[in-house]
């Protein structure tokens, strides 16, 4: 499940994204919009991305990642409201050994003036685990 419009930028460790929220998003509720709870996934996605990166520059194998936890998910709004335009921006900020690695993450609004106003933050863990050959 793809909830990303469009990649706008992505680097060795950060990546940005766009998301438009209309009535055709997935997790739209008719006349409030898109709980802003699912965020989460949006940044997780985004996050992705510069594992996807890591992989095509050769410094990361191929994985499986899972989101391990959220900590600090904070949202000034409820809703991401129809029409609204998000920009989602991922910085990795440490690998550890075993596989975790953790983001700082922040959802803006941009607003028809292209200015933006930070709307949703948070820190993720994901887990790495390394894919592993088939036999047969």
């Amino acid at each position: 499940m793809l909830l990303l419009d469009r990649l706008l930028d992505v680097q060795s460790t950060c990546s940005e994204a766009a998301i438009q929220i209309t009535s055709d998003s997935t997790f739209y509720i008719p006349h409030k919009g898109v709980p802003a709870w699912i965020g989460i996934e949006y940044m997780g996605q985004t996050a992705a991305a510069i594992a996807g990166y890591q992989l095509e520059a050769g410094t990361l194998a191929p994985h499986v990642g899972l989101l391990l936890g959220t900590r600090k998910y904070r949202a000034a709004i409820e809703w991401f409201a129809p029409g609204t335009d998000l920009r989602v921006r991922c910085n990795e900020r440490g690998v550890m050994p075993g596989g975790i690695a953790t983001f700082q993450c922040e959802i803006a609004l941009i607003e028809a003036s292209q200015s933006e106003s930070v709307v949703a933050t948070a820190n993720l863990t994901v887990y790495r685990t390394t894919m592993k050959p088939e036999s047969g």
